[in-house]
């Protein structure tokens, strides 16, 4: 279970698969090796190895009972019916029987017994305990593999002290106690028993991050999670994962660039806490800096769509606007970076003002890249924000750039474009759409999601709209005005900073 063995265990593998590569190769592996070497590659979801091992131990040592379960084992994970032929003809659950057999019997009848249920897998649990057991590493695992199967985790921590009296390897009881409980996603009763566990090894550094883990998932007290920060990075000073977090908590608590300034320079690459270094740098007043540490990004990596995007909100439009085009125009940026890249950069813009930048940049892609290279939901993607944004203007200029949407968008969609070329002071077309639209609405159907009463009243509610739209522009010229429309279709919210 620590680091030093498990460094013991890569050689150990290592010099086997070596053994299998080379025909000629005369290395002998003793029985317990082959053991720790079967064992070793479950862990590692090695199938291969696994399957090697029990064919050496088949040839060199076909008498070991330790392979025989360890067969069982195998069976149990990969062909379930093979482990119940196994079980039935060598004595199943029985007391005589080894451990390990017993276990996986445990589980195959909570699996497979209609009957059973996790009281008769506790009685079962409590009897193999019963019997005073010393378990190695192996059984352990399947010892806590069988409680969690058998949604029994509930009675192994209130009886964890017994289990542990039972284990020769108290560690390895709590880590595999620890991460079934984590896939299960109890964070909260994870922490107690990562914090056993780190005390019992105190320095291995992975039960440190895993107790890291699961404290800002259960989202433990700032005291803890600093301690327990700090015990890493004094053990690993790089440590990515304690970086990271330390910034953030740093971020959200005030900010100060200073303090998140020396974060970075550890972990350089990562884009989120870049985009919050530069948010704190410009909430401070301090946008020089966060325009100077944006073109440093851009020096290191000219394709870093990401630090290019903040550039464009950051220190400018105008300054940064003719870097971005040709950024994302050149051939190297079409082959290097897609156009969901760029949209992924884009969403990180929090602000109407930045989206608004955002959208311009899709409208730029949508225009410039080939057709096939843009996924049809761009262009849906692209007009609904920038209606929100109230840049109509943005979605007339997505429609003329992708000629094929109109054929392929749903009635609310088609609704939405329509009053965006309204609103835009595209009269005529906005007309004419809104006439195709009530005239030929039978088209419309096959879009509409499905059959329930809130689909049918919300196309019927396009069909309004439109209706609207016409009303009010036949309304206008007759009085020889300018039309105005108060429709804001779908609730869509008014632009504001925020």
């Amino acid at each position: 279970m620590d680091e030093g063995t498990d460094y013991e265990r890569d050689e150990l593998i290592a010099r086997f698969r070596q053994y299998l590569h080379d025909s000629e190769h005369k290395d002998f592996f003793g029985h317990d090796d082959i053991v720790e070497i079967f064992d070793y590659a479950g862990d590692m979801s090695d199938e291969y190895v696994r399957i090697e091992a029990l064919m050496y131990a088949a040839r060199y040592f076909p008498e070991s009972k330790d392979m025989e379960q360890r067969r069982l084992i195998f069976y149990s994970g990969m062909y379930p019916q093979a482990a119940s032929d196994f079980l039935r003809d060598h004595g199943g659950d029985a007391p005589d029987r080894p451990l390990l057999q017993r276990l996986i019997a445990i589980q195959e009848g909570f699996i497979n017994d209609s009957d059973s249920d996790s009281d008769n897998a506790i009685a079962a649990l409590e009897r193999i305990l019963a019997g005073n057991p010393k378990m190695d590493d192996e059984e352990t695992i399947h010892f806590v593999d069988t409680a969690h199967h058998c949604d029994c985790l509930d009675w192994l921590e209130q009886n964890l002290e017994r289990v542990a009296d039972c284990s020769n390897n108290r560690a390895c009881l709590l880590y595999e106690l620890a991460m079934s409980l984590l896939e299960q996603y109890e964070y909260a009763r994870a922490v107690p028993i990562i914090e056993k566990l780190v005390s019992e090894k105190p320095f291995i550094l992975s039960y440190w991050e895993l107790l890291l883990d699961a404290q800002i998932n259960s989202h433990a007290e700032d005291a803890d999670t600093d301690d327990t920060i700090e015990t890493i990075l004094a053990m690993d000073p790089e440590n990515r994962q304690a970086l990271k977090h330390k910034f953030l908590k740093i971020y959200h608590n005030d900010g100060n660039p200073d303090e998140l300034s020396e974060i970075i320079r550890a972990i350089p690459d990562d884009g989120e806490i870049s985009r919050l270094y530069i948010r704190s740098l410009v909430a401070h007043g301090r946008k020089d800096e966060a325009a100077a540490y944006i073109n440093g990004r851009l020096q290191a990596n000219p394709l870093d769509y990401e630090a290019l995007v903040s550039n464009y909100f950051v220190v400018g439009h105008k300054p940064c606007l003719k870097a971005i085009k040709q950024a994302f125009m050149s051939q190297e940026a079409k082959e290097k970076v897609s156009p969901s890249d760029w949209y992924e950069a884009i969403k990180t813009l929090d602000t109407i003002k930045a989206a608004i930048a955002g959208y311009a940049i899709m409208l730029w892609i949508l225009e410039e890249y080939s057709h096939n290279e843009i996924p049809e939901w761009w262009t849906s993607t692209l007009i609904v924000n920038a209606f929100n944004a109230c840049k109509y203007n943005y979605v007339v200029n997505a429609i003329y750039a992708d000629e094929t949407f109109l054929h392929r968008c749903d009635m609310v969609q088609y609704t939405l474009v329509v009053c965006a070329f309204a609103k835009a002071g595209e009269y005529d077309i906005a007309r004419d759409m809104c006439c195709n639209g009530i005239i030929y609405n039978g088209r419309f159907w096959p879009k509409i999601k499905d059959n329930s009463p809130h689909w049918t009243l919300l196309f019927y509610r396009c069909l309004e709209i439109l209706s609207n739209i016409v009303e009010a522009i036949d309304d206008a010229r007759e009085a020889k005005k300018t039309p105005i429309f108060s429709e804001n279709p779908f609730d869509v919210h008014t632009p504001r900073d925020e």
